[in-house]
């Protein structure tokens, strides 16, 4: 995929990098684990049901508490030997063999989980658990492909009226910007130049777009260290101004709903002499012209994918945005007045990533890699009633929500390479029945094994 790695490197490869590197774990098996009461405590609630284990080795109930406690305090590993056991004495049970799949798809097994779930579906209580393991397989709600070709087209955008999708695109062997009329079905190129134009995204008057461009970076290297800046374009006039003009990477920007800000990522703070994948990463927020350019976030750590909530300016209100400050990439708001901080999102080991929010500002959708592999989201704006909305083989990434907050525009590969999806809240995906499901599990064990 040409031109790909920038695009994933420099979004998502340095999660992964940290995912690997920094997540944390509780160990609590074998004597380990914190220190403190909690520690003691959980010890003692493990050896008891160790106890009644031995007392009532036929209880699976026992089995399957004892196995909770050491996932959820993340001894994946215990917790599925703990189940084995459990179906080395009852090897039709089905609550066993559901929760044995459902921590080994969380641990990243994915055979042993869809081969566990795929045992559930096929035993004489299946249907029973087909509300449980179908969204695993299946939508939660009714998605279409809106754009799509041979070409990668990725980080689509809205305009106002809900109308036109802006995104980037390198089916000319570069990324260039190209905008997508739903009403006409048909395209127009924005930008066609030998840089790469990236992150694109309409201002709420619909008279601009904002993107990131490597154009003044004339050094003879590969696009993948090729370091970008903010661009403005006026759509009428075609004219362009870069508003970041700075020795850093600077990206994602976004608008803010009254179209007065923009946030954005930068690099600029960190001025440590490593590579560029090490350094670490801020928010920043400047005037919809490029003035005043102001740190939001100044840590060590990689803060990126912001996003302003409804009524927000560079003074007051209140900025979404992920960060690996806990380890693993989370979902973070902070209110820009007092810089006060309150993680939304607790997984760890696993990347909550790219928040977007809702126009009315009460919904939050993002993408993460919580259940396997990357799936949509969506939560309340205080990170309560978090729901999944997607479920695919392939990986799906970078929601946005419509202007009416009806709909959620994202980029996924599930049909080989990256198009454009749509997904509409407003009509829920129909019921599937079980035999498809199944035939779903067997084509994703099918390429798993074919990947091995």
């Amino acid at each position: 995929m040409q031109n790909i790695s920038k695009y994933l490197g420099l979004l998502f490869i340095v999660m992964f990098f940290f995912s690997c590197s920094g997540s944390k774990e509780t160990m609590v098996a074998g004597g380990g684990g914190t220190s403190g009461v909690t520690d003691v405590q959980l010890q003692v609630k493990i050896k008891g049901l160790q106890k009644k284990i031995a007392d009532n080795p036929n209880n699976m109930e026992f089995r399957e508490q004892l196995a909770a406690i050491y996932f959820e305090n993340g001894n994946n590993l215990e917790a599925m030997k703990v189940l084995e056991d459990a179906l080395n004495i009852d090897p039709n049970n089905s609550e066993v063999k559901y929760q044995y799949g459902d921590i080994a798809l969380k641990s990243g097994d994915k055979l042993k989980a869809f081969l566990a779930f795929k045992s559930v579906l096929q035993g004489l209580d299946g249907e029973n658990y087909l509300d449980r393991i179908a969204p695993y397989f299946v939508d939660a709600f009714q998605v279409t492909r809106v754009v799509g070709t041979d070409a990668q087209e990725v980080f689509g955008s809205f305009s106002q009226d809900g109308n036109k999708i802006i995104y980037q695109s390198d089916e000319n062997g570069n990324w260039d910007l190209f905008v997508y009329d739903m009403t006409t079905d048909t395209k127009e190129q924005i930008t066609n130049s030998p840089a790469h134009e990236e992150n694109p995204a309409f201002s709420p008057d619909g008279l601009h777009i904002i993107y990131t461009s490597t154009a003044d970076d004339h050094r003879d290297v590969t696009f993948s260290q090729k370091l970008r800046d903010i661009y403005v374009k006026d759509l009428q006039t075609g004219k362009e101004e870069n508003l970041t003009r700075n020795g850093s990477d600077d990206w994602r920007p976004r608008y803010s709903f009254s179209g007065q800000f923009i946030v954005f990522v930068s690099q600029r703070n960190d001025l440590r002499d490593v590579p560029f994948y090490e350094l670490y990463s801020d928010i920043f927020i400047m005037q919809s012209n490029g003035r005043f350019q102001l740190a939001l976030t100044n840590d060590e750590a990689i803060d990126g994918n912001p996003c302003l909530m409804p009524g927000s300016t560079d003074e007051e209100g209140t900025v979404i945005f992920d960060s690996d400050r806990s380890g693993s990439f989370a979902i973070y708001k902070m209110d820009i007045r007092t810089k006060k901080m309150t993680q939304l999102t607790f997984n760890p080991g696993v990347n909550d990533v790219d928040p977007s929010v809702s126009p009315s500002g009460d919904k939050i959708a993002f993408f993460s890699d919580r259940d396997g592999n990357y799936e949509i989201y969506m939560m309340n704006d205080d990170g309560s009633a978090q729901q999944r909305l997607t479920s695919n083989l392939a990986d799906d990434l970078n929601p946005v929500f419509s202007p009416d907050g009806q709909k959620i525009l994202f980029h996924s590969n599930r049909s080989g390479n990256y198009d454009l999806y749509l997904l509409d809240l407003t009509s829920s995906a129909e019921q599937v029945p079980i035999s498809d499901v199944i035939a779903r599990i067997d084509e994703a064990i099918k390429v798993l094994e074919d990947t091995e």
